[in-house]
């Protein structure tokens, strides 16, 4: 929204001055006449806006801040308070300037008659695809209350989840920190001491190692050496950003990610709790199999998954087993055998997404006890990565010294 400064005079003849956030400069004029104000002057704001820059929101809307919308929202429509009043009432406390912008929209859009997943669904950055058609499933089925909390625990085990993963990196993130700080610093300070004092004494050769540590500490310190470091660098992000956005690309890094040592494992978990997760919600809500798992797939972020869920739908459209249709297009970096197996049980059983609700349910556990020994399992590499690092510069930087002390006994 802009910001608009005004100057009007109401019926009484006095002369009124104010700001306000509006859409358009129209939509101020609409206000000021409906409250008995004659504009006379409406221009937008020209200046840097402090308010607005403190309200930056980076990375869109945290998943807490969703949770709570979310959770507030389900409060006010369970208590019977008409969408249009609890949307309002959200626009009104909410802190932020973007996060209030996103639900004026909404607002808007529900006052034009839109409905309200139709209007999360337009404005984005809330909601993803499955809590929107969610969403849709409850408005059709009259419990919209009860798929908001839904919405609200699926948003919640996220969150928490993801808070687990980022508690266990901070240390090794700590760590790698200062080790490149360290590094660094040896490099630009040390290193070429030690260059300095092996050439006063006539050696001009120094060893492979020392010339290595020499070699990168003139790209700190040579600007046209930096200059080119950077450019290299930035052209090989870029490069790697083209690639991975290549269809090819991005399965490639997919199903590299999947194979990573303790990452691979956790990853793949993650992937399959989502989609258990997800179906039986969808399935729960009443909405088709075969949409359920076209909306699953297309949510899925890993395109190893994404290919075997979207390959699935095709083949359950035609007829085929949800089972036999997972198994046909499964991978080794996708579904475990025994998930196959249960879904082959639950389809016999007829109740699917209760054994979707279990194995979610299973693997969320799993998941919860590998964030929470991450650090202690990627400790062996940090400590062996620590090691070969601390063990190159002790060679590099001793051993010139080293050398030194022999030519001064000779």
């Amino acid at each position: 929204m802009t910001e608009f400064k005004y100057v009007a005079v109401s019926n009484t003849g006095q002369r009124l001055e104010g700001v306000k956030e509006a859409e358009s400069q129209s939509e101020v004029v609409e206000f000021l006449n409906s409250q008995g104000m004659m504009p006379v002057i409406v221009q937008e704001s020209v200046g840097v806006n402090f308010k607005k820059l403190l309200n930056v929101e980076i990375g869109g809307m945290s998943l807490e801040e969703k949770v709570v919308l979310v959770r507030q929202l389900s409060t006010m429509v369970g208590a019977g308070i008409p969408i249009i009043q609890a949307i309002d009432i959200l626009v009104q406390q909410a802190d932020k300037d973007t996060t209030k912008e996103k639900l004026t929209k909404i607002y808007k859009a529900i006052e034009a008659g839109t409905a309200l997943s139709d209007a999360f669904r337009k404005e984005g950055g809330i909601l993803n695809e499955v809590q929107v058609n969610l969403m849709a499933a409850g408005e059709k089925s009259g419990n919209l209350n009860e798929i908001l909390l839904k919405i609200a625990d699926d948003l919640e085990k996220s969150k928490n989840l993801s808070g687990k993963i980022k508690g266990a990196l901070i240390y090794p993130a700590i760590i790698f920190v200062v080790m490149i700080a360290v590094l660094v610093l040896m490099i630009v300070v040390m290193v070429p001491q030690v260059k300095q004092l092996y050439t006063s004494l006539g050696q001009t050769d120094l060893p492979f190692v020392t010339n290595v540590l020499v070699g990168i500490g003139n790209l700190f310190t040579n600007i046209p050496s930096l200059i080119i470091t950077i450019i290299v660098i930035i052209s090989i992000y870029l490069g790697f950003k083209y690639y991975v956005g290549t269809p090819s690309g991005r399965k490639q890094f997919d199903s590299f990610k999947l194979k990573l040592p303790v990452f691979g494992n956790l990853l793949q978990k993650i992937e399959i709790v989502e989609f258990c997760r997800l179906l039986s919600m969808l399935m729960v809500s009443g909405i088709p199999i075969i949409e359920a798992l076209d909306i699953v797939g297309r949510a899925t972020g890993n395109v190893v998954f994404r290919d075997i869920i979207l390959g699935a739908k095709d083949d359950l459209a035609k007829g085929s087993s949800l089972a036999l249709a997972l198994a046909k297009y499964n991978t080794k970096q996708g579904f475990p055998l025994i998930i196959i197996r249960m879904i082959a049980t639950g389809e016999e059983a007829g109740s699917v997404d209760v054994v979707l609700r279990d194995l979610a349910s299973f693997y969320e556990s799993e998941v919860d006890q590998i964030a929470g020994n991450l650090t202690k399992l990627i400790e062996p590499f940090i400590l062996v990565v620590v090691g070969v690092l601390v063990g190159f510069m002790a060679i590099a930087i001793y051993l010139p010294i080293y050398q030194v002390g022999q030519i001064v006994n000779k």
